[in-house]
């Protein structure tokens, strides 16, 4: 019984550190851009994974693709969806026609970084993405609000809480790997973890 609540517990503990992905389509075609106050509700350690704009070679014109460039920026530019300043520059999704598909980055929520130029997030904070396009094919706005909640607390109004395990617009949509974020403060998923916990658990089971 003992092996088995240490399993247990080391299984929760896992899960817990390699957090919960959320996915979000950066898109004008992605029907939640349309809300006012495009919301994802997320916990410490949990990951953000932008897929970009992808389209087949030769099935569009190259100058009505989307390119975008993505901030993260403060509550005031976020309303006002202007940036003051280049170093706010998160990802850029200037690969369109990528052969092996769209790019996808990803944001871990982390309290601590080892990455100089990675991000501190803190439990209870609230943080704000827009993007602007790359050469000229309108001028719109896209927006996200990304708010890091603790276990008990809870979701504020407008929230996207998806309830399957990949947290989606599209949940059934399989997500490959994610390409490193421009900034730094990026994590593939704890696939050293899950290794690690297995050994633990097959050492226990040995005892």
């Amino acid at each position: 019984q003992l092996i088995v609540g240490v399993g247990l517990g080391v299984g929760l503990w896992l899960r817990e550190a390699q957090g919960e992905r959320h996915i979000v389509f950066w898109n004008s075609s992605n029907y939640r851009f349309m809300q006012e106050d495009y919301t994802v509700q997320v916990q410490l350690n949990d990951y953000l994974d932008i897929v970009c704009p992808h389209y087949e070679e030769g099935s569009v014109a190259g100058h009505t693709v989307e390119r975008y460039t993505l901030f993260l920026v403060d509550y005031e530019e976020y309303e006002t969806c202007k940036p003051k300043s280049k170093d706010q520059v998160r990802w850029e999704c200037n690969k369109p026609f990528a052969p092996h598909g769209p790019e996808k980055f990803c944001e871990k929520f982390q309290k601590f970084t080892p990455f100089t130029l990675g991000t501190e997030f803190r439990e209870g904070g609230t943080y704000y993405y827009i993007s602007k396009p790359i050469h000229y094919h309108g001028e719109s706005c896209m927006r996200l609000r990304v708010h890091v909640s603790g276990r008990t607390t809870p979701p504020p109004v407008n929230v996207h809480t998806p309830r399957s395990h990949i947290q989606s617009d599209e949940p059934e949509v399989p997500l490959p790997g994610v390409m490193k974020s421009v900034a730094g403060n990026s994590a593939a998923p704890g696939t050293p973890c899950t290794l690690y916990g297995l050994l633990l658990a097959a050492l226990l089971l040995r005892l």
